[in-house]
């Protein structure tokens, strides 16, 4: 393939016979849930059927390319993020636009900023307790432990208020009541479960 570089020319000529093309398939977009903005760190993005992994583009896109159409899984792991797992049916998105849209979760690894809203806490039982569902009555806010037990909830635009935490797991359930209030980090200690 002949090239003249931009540098050089201030334009790009590729000559016939020389081009290539590709078709793309599906763009995934990221949201980090607490900035809603682009995540931060390093990050994985694949599709779990045929280990196949995304490029990035400079535009924060994470791509596939020429896929057959069809049913895929798309996965999402990283260091500060929870693993995040998707089905999409390539064959209904539109071709002209194939993105699709994911939030994802802040870790307990996160670095949240030092005026963040959080709540900090660890379940334990005979030892940590991994994969417990961790939410807050009456409000969106909800997460799970990690496999230390560890669990962070964040809020925004809260100013002083009274909560109730619910963690549950396999039928059991427990409550936590703990005072939120904006700017601080709050730490509900050890809690035993169930």
């Amino acid at each position: 393939m002949a090239l003249i570089w931009p540098y050089d020319q201030d334009k790009f000529t590729a000559y016939p016979g020389d081009t290539l093309s590709t078709n793309l398939t599906l763009a995934v977009w990221l949201v980090d849930d607490f900035t809603m903005r682009e995540p931060l760190g390093r990050i994985r993005v694949m599709i779990k059927e045929g280990d196949i992994n995304a490029f990035r583009n400079l535009g924060g896109y994470y791509l596939f390319t020429d896929m057959d159409a069809g049913n895929y899984t798309v996965a999402i792991n990283s260091d500060l993020y929870y693993t995040e797992e998707k089905t999409v049916d390539t064959s209904v998105l539109d071709p002209k636009n194939p993105v699709l849209p994911v939030v994802i979760k802040p870790k307990t690894a996160y670095p949240f900023p030092a005026y963040a809203t959080l709540v900090r806490g660890i379940v334990v039982n005979a030892g940590p307790v991994a994969d417990a569902e961790v939410k807050v009555s009456g409000k969106p806010n909800e997460t799970v432990t990690d496999d230390r037990g560890e669990f962070v909830l964040y809020f925004k635009g809260i100013k002083k208020e009274d909560i109730t935490i619910e963690i549950k797991k396999d039928g059991n359930t427990k409550n936590v009541n703990i005072t939120v209030e904006e700017g601080k980090s709050v730490s509900t200690g050890i809690i035993v479960f169930p």
